[in-house]
């Protein structure tokens, strides 16, 4: 593997470091339900980074079953956390309903050409809606009542992490287009000589 291909992860790495600051700037405090916000957001956006990487830069057809795989994952992961009685397949379902949406997002909505400029604040408002719905179910299968300022401070939350992330996403792209591009002068430059 060349140095172009290993730059490749940096759409999942910067995602995450994208994540973890907007949710340190948010000031968003725990649920109370055993899962932290912190720990929903770098979820999300590892599965973002890594749909990406697939559906992007490694043309894959592996995206669905990965998303599904994660989302499987994810849940198992937090039954740990979890001080609930509640199965893991009742988790699944939502967490999975999530990575697939998640999968959209990235395909239709961040690398379509068409809303380019807008991708940010476009994502970030489908990743804020798409939140709140995901926690809402979320504390519904735990049976927590959601407070009256639940869906404002859901979707806020959701759309500081999303905006962040995209973000983190377009400056993975650019150092990417640029190791690309030098790649390619490289490239002509020794097949000139």
């Amino acid at each position: 593997m060349n140095r172009f291909r290993i730059a490749y992860l940096l759409i999942v790495i910067f995602p995450l470091l994208g994540a973890f600051l907007g949710s340190m700037l948010s000031g968003a405090e725990d649920n109370g339900i055993g899962i932290s916000f912190n720990a929903i957001a770098l979820a999300a956006a590892l599965l973002t980074g890594v749909l990406a990487l697939l559906q992007h830069y490694l043309n894959s057809f592996w995206q669905v079953p990965v998303a599904i795989f994660m989302a499987i994952i994810y849940s198992a992961l937090s039954m740990l956390s979890i001080d609930a009685p509640i199965s893991i397949f009742a988790l699944i379902l939502p967490n999975t309903v999530y990575a697939l949406l998640s999968l959209l997002i990235v395909r239709f909505i961040f690398y379509n050409r068409s809303i380019f400029r807008l991708r940010t604040l476009i994502m970030g408002i489908l990743g804020g809606i798409m939140f709140s719905l995901y926690l809402a179910a979320i504390f519904t299968l735990l049976r927590v009542e959601l407070g009256s300022g639940f869906w404002n401070a859901s979707f806020v939350y959701g759309l500081i992490i999303y905006v962040f992330i995209a973000f983190s996403m377009s400056i993975a792209d650019l150092v990417i287009l640029q190791l690309e591009v030098k790649e390619l002068q490289q490239q002509n430059s020794e097949d000139d000589q």
